[in-house]
């Protein structure tokens, strides 16, 4: 039923019917990390602006972050391919849809370009990463957040164990990236080409939530909500009675996502 489209369009269509809910939960999760790494990038001298592009923005929530970076006269470019997302993000900036595989960009354009918590999706990161390298000046900065060993929490496991009691349809079997950017040393092998001064680091992602929120999360976007979504309404009040009641038999510990998260900078050869 999926045929009439490509795999990025499929992608597309989950994040919009997701957007509010990742807006609301997932982004604040992610969001100190992100900003870690744009402090890794030094700011603009008195005087001087720069280009900043986030590729696939999200929710925008980098966009405070990445305006300091760009200094006061610089501007900064919000691109995604979900328009569902692109409406969640502040309109004070440019908002562009476009794929991370073909950035509507000239050459040698761009100061610093952010690819955070995108590249493992994509089917080939290293289209992207050619684009990222193509609208680079040289020395511009590429950041990059991906994931290392991705955990999860117990709270995710009882949601997904209620839509799988429910016969909730399976998620579409997308092709990602994450084999060739899970570990620095992989990072390092898909950037070296183009990119000089590469440093990956790790850390936890140390997202903790609560019954009310994991629940919300898991049935409101991401592959769980798009099972979700794919039942009824009288299907989907089971499924929600059934895991608030297991949830709430859960320990703290239950909704504490440790999954690996590894933070990139590079320069442009």
């Amino acid at each position: 039923m999926f045929t009439d489209r490509t795999p990025q369009q499929l992608l597309a269509e989950v994040y919009d019917a997701g957007a509010a809910a990742y807006a609301r939960y997932w982004a604040p999760a992610l969001h100190r990390h992100a900003v870690d790494l744009v402090a890794a990038v030094p700011p603009p001298a008195p005087s001087t602006s720069r280009t900043v592009v986030d590729v696939a923005t999200g929710s925008g929530a980098l966009i405070p972050a990445l305006s300091d970076l760009a200094g006061e006269r610089g501007r900064v470019i919000a691109l995604d391919r979900s328009l569902g997302m692109l409406h969640q993000a502040p309109a004070t900036h440019p908002r562009v849809q476009a794929d991370a595989a073909a950035l509507p960009l000239h050459d040698a354009r761009v100061d610093v370009l952010v690819l955070a918590f995108v590249l493992f999706l994509l089917p080939d990161a290293r289209q992207a990463v050619a684009e990222a390298a193509r609208v680079l000046r040289p020395g511009g900065w590429l950041l990059a957040a991906t994931w290392g060993d991705q955990v999860g929490t117990n709270a995710d496991v009882v949601v997904r164990e209620e839509l799988d009691a429910v016969g909730a349809p399976e998620f579409p079997t997308l092709a990602r990236s994450d084999s060739i950017t899970d570990s620095p040393d992989r990072m390092a092998s898909l950037l070296e080409n183009a990119f000089t001064e590469i440093h990956t680091w790790g850390r936890a992602l140390e997202a903790r939530f609560d019954r009310r929120s994991a629940l919300a999360m898991r049935t409101g976007c991401g592959a769980l909500g798009w099972r979700y979504a794919q039942l009824d309404p009288a299907t989907r009040e089971v499924v929600s009675a059934r895991a608030v009641e297991r949830l709430g038999s859960l320990p703290p510990e239950g909704f504490v996502d440790l999954s690996e998260v590894l933070l990139t900078t590079a320069r442009r050869r």
